[in-house]
């Protein structure tokens, strides 16, 4: 298990309608950026490219990387909003579909809500959890089932026509709770189209959450006697714009002393 990994947040600004073919197109232009980059994930945001799975399962094999994609997925009458999980040689690891589904998404794109079970899911770099949305930052039981599943990074893809300062704000919530990682990619600042009509998508502020990297128990100890706020959790929170912006994560933090900072605060877990 690699204690460190490196991350893509593509933020991307898409074409105004969702299902745009065009947004494949410029998704696979996005990932034609990162050749030569080594990456252990590429993370776009909620909704985008919309479909396109085979086409991403061979950009994950080109880049050698895992892609987690906002596809819409068909399962015979319902259509889900689903995050995607392709892993280095193209094959799909697993989706998770949203659970909370808004109004505007039920009524205009006829989306299902999932099942409220949340997965995680193993990579060779360790476990991974995909919720979307406000599933994660809004609600507790996501966060909850995937750390209880050892998860020790969590990708939070997502959009915003509302509530993006609550977003990262949440994020941290689960983030402190679970004492692992968050990784939340936004699209750029965009007016999208939704059955004809234009709905402002307040874009950017993708960010990466972690927990203080502790080399040893000492420094641990030393960390939590200290403890005081967790702005420095945040290592980096994007612009409006649309970017590329690749981040190296530590693991191994969540892995040595997640069940320590729970019995110091006393936090029941299994």
């Amino acid at each position: 298990m690699k204690d460190n990994i490196r991350v893509a947040m593509i933020q991307p600004k898409p074409y105004p309608e969702f299902a745009d073919p065009r947004n494949l197109g410029h998704a696979l232009m996005l990932l034609e950026k990162l050749r030569g980059e080594t990456v252990d994930v590429v993370c776009f945001p909620e909704y985008f490219p919309y479909h396109g799975e085979e086409e991403l399962a061979q950009a994950a094999r080109q880049l050698e990387a895992h892609i987690v994609a906002g596809l819409v997925e068909q399962d015979g009458d319902r259509r889900y909003n689903t995050a995607t999980l392709i892993d280095r040689s193209g094959r799909v690891l697993g989706r998770q579909r949203k659970r909370n589904v808004g109004a505007l998404e039920r009524d205009r794109l006829g989306i299902s809500p999932g099942d409220n079970i949340f997965r995680a899911f193993a990579t060779d770099f360790g476990k991974v959890g995909i919720p979307v949305c406000i599933d994660f930052w809004g609600q507790p039981d996501a966060a909850g089932q995937l750390a209880d599943q050892e998860a020790e990074i969590i990708f939070n893809i997502s959009i915003f026509p509302i509530l993006r300062g609550h977003w990262k704000t949440g994020a941290m919530v689960r983030a402190f709770d679970n004492f692992l990682p968050v990784v939340g990619v936004n699209t750029a600042d965009y007016n999208a189209l939704i059955d004809g009509k234009h709905y402002h998508q307040h874009g950017g502020g993708s960010f990466v959450l972690q927990p203080p990297k502790l080399l040893d128990r000492q420094a641990f100890n030393r960390w939590f006697r200290s403890f005081d706020n967790v702005r420095d959790w945040q290592l980096i929170e994007l612009e409006e714009l649309e970017q590329i912006h690749v981040q190296e994560i530590n693991l191994s933090t969540v892995r040595r002393y997640r069940r320590d900072f729970w019995k110091r605060f006393g936090i029941e877990r299994r």
